[in-house]
């Protein structure tokens, strides 16, 4: 590589991160944006806990921008934005076409005596049709 042509970790992941916040947290397009591969850009995510630290902080800023504008929505009555909000946020009072089952603090079921885990898939499906008609049915 000539002496002209190299390149700058620290000015990469400036640029990087400068461009990440250009185009909203979408790394595929701050990464052409900034001319540096994704291989990098997770490379430096990776290896770097501070580049990584302010790639986080430029993704919330992101949700807090979106969820900003999901409640304005709401606030204008918008019937699918109120929804939407009451299926994510609104599932611990019944606000849901699915109830999740699991075990404490989101973990695997444990029955006694019986193992979850050693069932196969076809049997899982079997055992979650039986749970979703039962709550169904309450």
């Amino acid at each position: 590589m000539q002496q002209g042509k190299r390149r700058s970790k620290k000015r990469d992941k400036a640029r990087l991160l400068e461009c990440l916040n250009d185009c909203n947290g979408i790394v595929a397009y701050a990464c052409k944006k900034a001319d540096i591969s994704r291989v990098t850009y997770y490379k430096y995510y990776k290896e770097d806990p501070l580049f990584k630290q302010k790639a986080d902080d430029i993704q919330e800023l992101q949700i807090d921008v979106a969820e900003a504008a999901l409640l304005k929505k709401i606030k204008n009555e918008d019937t699918t934005a109120i929804i939407f909000y009451l299926k994510t946020k609104g599932k611990t009072r019944g606000y849901s076409e699915r109830y999740e089952i699991g075990g404490p603090g989101g973990g695997p079921l444990q029955v006694e005596g019986f193992n979850v885990d050693a069932l196969s898939l076809d049997e899982r499906k079997i055992l979650l049709k039986i749970a979703e008609h039962v709550n169904a049915n309450r």
